[in-house]
């Protein structure tokens, strides 16, 4: 059969670091982060990135867990619900030999978050990419507020339709502000810091 009246596979291509220019295939119905918006993303978390300890909510295909460790983060979590992206996103681990640096769960979040925080894990940087029909923002930054280190940061990517909160008051007692907030077309990056108590 000829291949010109195949359809092509999707997939995202890395844009940079160790796995720059690879391509992690991407299951069907999942959205991927625009490159363009994972582009800014590390440009503007930059050296941060070296050493850092990354999480990935709402992973997918993991690219910005893998891309993260390509461009020098220690370790990162992937975090992702439906079994057969699961699967997908083990695999793309594997196929970029990131096993035992980039490690991948099963959970429902905003919930799972809760039992993450009970194995005391801190991250530096954290990365949550939601369905844009997911109405839950408020709860997963709140859940994410323990799992950050004290000068981490959780980014949120959503519809540029839509405001997120500015302050979200967290179970640990801390007040999680959106300190930035930068759109491209369709897609934005709201970021959350730890506010003063």
């Amino acid at each position: 059969m000829s291949r010109r009246g195949a359809a092509r596979r999707p997939g995202v291509r890395l844009s940079g670091g160790e796995h720059g220019g690879r391509v992690l295939p991407v299951p069907k119905d999942v959205r991927p982060t625009e490159g363009r918006v994972r582009e800014a993303l590390f440009s503007i978390w930059g050296e941060r990135l070296v050493g850092a300890r990354v999480l990935d909510l709402f992973a997918g295909s993991g690219a910005v867990a893998l891309e993260a460790v390509g461009r020098g983060a220690v370790s990162a979590l992937c975090v992702e619900a439906a079994p057969r992206v699961l699967r997908a996103l083990e695999d793309n681990v594997r196929r970029l030999g990131e096993e035992g640096v980039v490690d991948v769960r099963g959970g429902t979040l905003p919930a799972f978050l809760a039992r993450l925080a009970g194995q005391d894990r801190r991250f530096d940087l954290a990365f949550a990419d939601p369905p844009y029909r997911f109405n839950a923002y408020a709860e997963v930054v709140a859940a994410v507020a323990s799992l950050l280190a004290a000068d981490g940061e959780l980014v949120v990517e959503h519809s540029s339709r839509i405001e997120l909160p500015v302050e979200v008051a967290a179970a640990d007692g801390s007040v999680q502000v959106r300190v930035d907030v930068r759109k491209y077309g369709e897609s934005a990056l709201s970021f959350y810091r730890r506010g003063p108590k």
